[in-house]
This record gives structure tokens, C-alpha cells and sequence, in this order.
């Protein structure tokens, strides 16, 4: 039934923490199973093939009401150039400012990767004893609406250099020197964690850097300035 946010993660296949020989791609994600507890009509979770109303659709019910366990895996999405932020040409603000538009879909890198970490997915739960395991197929290209927990990441990129990234190891806008952007944006990719620690790390720093900059009567906070690096 679940247990607020009770749950484990497998983090064997993040990352560089497993041996990529023989494999065409690049990171990986971690396995998680969470049971955040379910209400029995809008969570009801019954095998594929069961019909959608009738006895058997009932018996079903019953029966995997407490019988089921949902296995996710959150994935690494890197940098593509495919993968980008421009101004639609279409839409505009209540100013007459073209709106951002992103142009997102789903990469090579991205199916290969999703295809090896469903396939331990279901390894896993073979070995745990699950008499049925029914693995999720990726469409063919995304799709935001049913997804609902996915975090794209990107679009205001920290670095060391104001040729290839927005901002500073400050979050301060190279162009901008009193502007300061903090969130996911900065990732340069997004890993196979959720973002929000690395938020937070990154507020702390990007309160440094304000701090920083308002003692040196605005001047700009150097990227590089080693000696108050966090």
C-alpha cells in the first residue's frame, strides 16, 4: 500500500559505475522502485491484456491491488545539437516579445540507453520472483503530456568560458553582471538523479557570489577566482 515516499534505488548502472565495453552509449540512470501508496480506482494496476470493465477486470483488481510493484529508471539526456532554446516565430508575450521555444526529442543515445537499463529492469524483477514483468516501450518520439515527471534541464549553462557558456561558477551572467540565473538551467546535462539537490547547492553558491559581488562595489565575480571556489 505504500508508505509515503517509501522506496530503494539501484545506482550499480549510473553513471560510469558499470563497464561500458561492447556498449554504443554513453552514461546511464539509476533503478528505482518507490511506493508512494496508491488509491484503488485511480492507481488500479492490472496485467495489459485484462479488459477494462467486467468480472474479470474485478478479479484482476482484487488480485493486484497488493500483489504489484512499479520499477522506473531515471536516465542521463545529454547534449545533442538537435536539442536546442530560439524564439518562436509565431508566439509573442503581452509586450510583442517572441516567447522561448524548445525543440526537444528523444536521440539514439537516448533509446540505447533506455533499451539497456529496462532490460536489467526486468532482470531484476525476474530475480525478485515476479511472475509476469511487463516492460515499457519508448515512443517514438517525446511526448511531454503523459510524461509529467521529466526534467529538462539546460539553456542558461555555467562554465568557465563566456564563449561557451551563460553564466559563471557564480550563476552571474557573463553579460549581465547584476543578473544571476539559478536552477536546472545551468546543468549541462541532465544525469541520472533528480536536479533538485544540485538546485540547492547551486543557490547557496549563487548567494556567495551576490554577497561577493556587492562587497567589490559590482564588479564583475571571476569564474575562476580559485580561492573562494566552494
Amino acid at each position: 500500500m505504500g508508505a509515503g515516499s517509501l522506496g530503494a534505488t539501484v545506482d550499480d548502472y549510473n553513471g560510469d559505475n558499470f563497464d561500458h565495453s561492447g556498449l554504443d552509449f554513453i552514461h546511464g540512470g539509476s533503478i528505482s522502485t518507490k511506493q508512494y501508496g496508491r488509491r484503488p480506482i485511480q492507481n488500479n494496476t492490472v496485467p495489459s491484456d485484462t479488459p477494462s470493465w467486467g468480472k474479470d477486470f474485478k478479479a484482476q483488481s482484487i488480485k493486484y491491488q497488493n500483489r504489484w510493484i512499479s520499477v522506473d529508471s531515471q536516465g542521463a539526456s545529454m547534449p545533442h545539437r538537435n536539442n536546442y532554446l530560439s524564439l518562436d516565430p509565431t508566439y509573442k508575450d503581452s509586450f510583442g516579445n517572441p516567447l522561448l521555444r524548445l525543440t526537444y526529442d528523444f536521440t539514439e543515445q537516448d533509446n540505447r540507453l533506455f533499451k539497456y537499463i529496462s532490460d536489467r529492469s526486468a532482470e531484476i524483477l525476474d530475480e525478485m520472483g515476479a511472475e509476469l514483468v511487463e516492460p515499457r516501450e519508448i515512443t517514438d518520439h517525446f511526448d511531454i503530456e503523459p510524461s509529467q515527471n521529466d526534467h529538462i534541464t539546460g539553456g542558461v549553462i555555467i562554465g568557465d568560458d563566456p564563449e561557451t557558456s551563460a553564466v559563471n561558477n557564480y550563476l552571474q551572467m557573463w553579460d549581465v553582471d547584476n543578473v544571476f540565473v539559478i536552477g536546472a538551467s545551468n546543468f549541462a546535462h541532465n544525469g541520472g538523479y533528480n536536479p533538485t539537490g544540485t538546485v540547492g547547492a547551486f543557490a547557496y553558491r549563487a548567494a556567495e557570489g551576490i554577497l561577493n559581488f556587492r562587497e567589490n562595489n559590482g564588479q564583475l565575480v571571476k569564474g575562476k577566482n580559485k580561492n573562494r571556489m566552494a
